[in-house]
């Protein structure tokens, strides 16, 4: 195994463990700030790598300012989203209807005649397993509808969100990352990148903390957010930075399908946590999705471009 499929592997076994961990933290610690917490160092560690090793990238940030600008409020959209969901769903659910929303959208966009990037060729097989994907997140939305999921406790009201919010935190980050691209291609770095898109985040989550606080200087449980803080250096910069070293040093394909693998990941994570069941629905779905994926995957031979 090459050492770019093991550095995807540890982001797509660091995500798992990730989503287990902020779904079960959001239960107890006021949601924005945990945000706050886990995105602000992200952004202060690579911004603060980009000024001391690569001052270059300022003036190819500085030229690509609009793509920054919407890679921020899809990103911030994106990621408020995924975390909202994993406070009321099964973070296996979130992660799969997250991951397999984006490349349906995608495929749609492209035969409506909308591309982001550029057209890309949809070849009728592929365009079956598509749809065969938005059936298992059909189904999967189902399960949690049904209160067959993992997590119960839940109102109707409350897995409706969840499982809308899901899903649109998908098609936000499929649509963001196809801007990074153009971030790439106007010479901003994966470390440029990972300095400035989640800038509009952490400024939305410090104006909550700071309003939820009436005006005054506010409180925040450091003691608490502290573990937050640490956890957010393993579970999210560092994979996200092996993601990218992966994405460089690999095939498109290959990485794609060790992602796919992801959900699945989830599920095993999620195992130990006390709030939630085994729930061979769930489990159904998640390896229907799987099988799809990885056909889809192998059948574009990492060829794909978004759409």
């Amino acid at each position: 195994m090459n050492s770019a499929i093991i550095l995807v592997l540890l982001f797509v076994a660091a995500s798992a463990v990730r989503d287990v961990y902020f779904g079960e933290v959001f239960q107890r610690l006021e949601f924005f700030a945990v945000v706050l917490t886990a995105f602000s160092l992200t952004t202060v560690i690579f911004l603060s790598f980009v000024i001391v090793r690569g001052r270059r990238q300022i003036a190819a940030m500085r030229a690509a300012w609009r793509e920054i600008a919407v890679t921020n409020i899809g990103t911030a959209m994106a990621w408020l989203s995924y975390f909202l969901a994993l406070k009321l769903l099964e973070p296996a659910v979130v992660n799969m209807l997250h991951i397999g929303i984006g490349p349906v959208v995608l495929v749609a966009l492209n035969l409506a005649g909308v591309h982001i990037s550029g057209p890309a060729v949809v070849r009728k097989s592929e365009l079956a397993i598509q749809a065969g994907v938005f059936l298992t997140l059909a189904a999967l939305t189902a399960v949690v509808l049904l209160q067959l999921s993992g997590l119960g406790g839940r109102s109707t009201a409350q897995n409706i969100l969840g499982a809308t919010l899901a899903l649109a935190s998908g098609v936000f980050i499929s649509l963001t990352t196809d801007v990074t691209k153009r971030l790439n291609n106007m010479g901003v770095t994966a470390e440029g990148v990972l300095a400035v898109r989640f800038i509009g985040i952490v400024l939305i989550a410090a104006l909550v903390v700071v309003l939820g606080s009436g005006g005054e200087k506010p409180t925040l449980p450091f003691d608490a957010l502290w573990p937050v803080a640490a956890a957010s250096l393993v579970f999210m910069v560092l994979p996200l930075y092996a993601l990218q070293l992966g994405v460089q040093r690999t095939s498109t394909v290959s990485v794609w399908i060790v992602i796919s693998l992801s959900p699945a990941a989830v599920f095993a994570a999620q195992a130990p946590d006390g709030r939630l069941v085994h729930s061979p629905y769930t489990l159904a779905c998640i390896l229907a999705y799987s099988a799809l994926a990885l056909a889809s995957n192998l059948m574009r031979k990492f060829e794909t471009q978004p759409a």
